[in-house]
């Protein structure tokens, strides 16, 4: 997908830089993943605990009736 973006020179170099890639598209694109990353993380981490009334056991069973 073709997208006009204004994007802070200096930002845009430093992070080629510190992340080692060669285009500004590879830039962009390794940042949104990292942003996805991150909220699936915090996702994960604020489910974590919450119990859904399975053990481990019980949810070992059910992946193995799949």
């Amino acid at each position: 997908m073709r997208t006009t973006l204004d994007i802070d020179g200096r930002l845009l170099r430093e992070a080629m830089a510190r992340a080692r890639l060669r285009t500004k598209t590879e830039t962009v694109e390794r940042g949104l993943e990292e942003l996805i990353n991150a909220a699936r993380r915090r996702s994960l981490s604020l489910a974590r605990g919450k119990g859904y009334g399975m053990t481990l056991r019980s949810f070992l069973r059910s992946r193995k009736d799949e």
